[in-house]
């Protein structure tokens, strides 16, 4: 007996049968539980409207900040004492409508130089 598995999105996508869209492999929220994605600056005051509060409020309350070069991008914190990114919850990110630039672009089935690439785009958002 041979029991189902779900595909895991990224390698569908990268052999031309899927558009990018989202994925729910295991690799893919191992990203959620070990790093937070970083945003695009564009993006910090849609999360916080999204969540109900200011900007401000947002960066102080929910935002780490990181520095690449010159640029001082911002991520989701993590949970107290873990690595995991404070809106990831059951499996689940609490604001995937608004999830930062870099979770909608990386899956963590992918290639190792696309997380570093994307992360020099979103460190010129900042600059």
């Amino acid at each position: 007996m041979t029991l189902y598995q779900e595909p895991c999105l990224g390698e569908l996508m990268r052999k031309g049968r899927m558009k990018k869209a989202g994925c729910s492999c295991e690799k893919c929220s191992e990203l959620c539980k070990n790093e937070p994605g970083w945003f695009l600056h564009e993006e910090i005051e849609q999360v916080a409207r999204f969540l109900g509060i200011s900007k401000d409020e947002f960066v102080e309350k929910y935002c780490e900040t990181h520095q690449l070069g010159n640029a001082l991008p911002l991520s989701p914190k993590r949970k107290q004492k873990k690595k995991e990114c404070i809106f990831f919850e059951n499996g689940l990110c609490k604001i995937h409508e608004v999830k930062p630039f870099e979770c909608k672009k990386v899956f963590g089935c992918e290639a190792q130089r696309k997380h570093k690439r994307i992360r020099e785009i979103i460190a010129k958002s900042w600059e």
